[in-house]
């Protein structure tokens, strides 16, 4: 899979209709990540018997609409690498700015768990960034 600045919001799409046929609204807000973390939440008993394929499908989809979600609320700028695993977000306010890497967070949330990796707090965490500057 290859990411491009034309095409990392139709995969965010993409997951927004799939989820929508389970019930979930992805809607692009700050509030769609509890959306999600709970989405992931049903799938986490799923995701040590799934194939390496099917957990870098779901890191893909749902980091393409994590980074979708910063870019659209924050004002985010994709900074897109050959390999998409490690492409990252450079969100800048004022005179400061934080890089933040959408796809190693789903990596660590599917991992490690949902306790401690929250979608919905490390939004919160980047927005706790900016108010301490």
């Amino acid at each position: 899979m290859t990411l491009t600045a034309e095409n990392v919001g139709l995969y965010a799409e993409t997951l927004v209709r799939q989820a929508a046929t389970g019930g979930y609204c992805l809607d692009y807000s700050a509030e769609s990540l509890v959306a999600l973390d709970t989405l992931l939440t049903s799938s986490d008993p799923l995701y040590d018997l799934s194939s390496e394929t099917q957990r870098s499908l779901v890191i893909f989809y749902a980091g393409c609409y994590l980074g979708e979600v910063l870019v659209r609320t924050l004002g985010g700028l994709w900074q897109l690498t050959d390999n998409w695993a490690e492409s990252s977000l450079v969100i800048v306010r004022e005179q400061e700015g934080i890089e933040v890497r959408p796809f190693e967070k789903l990596h660590r949330r599917l991992a490690e768990g949902e306790d401690g990796n929250r979608l919905a707090d490390f939004y919160q965490g980047i927005l706790e960034h900016f108010l301490r500057s």
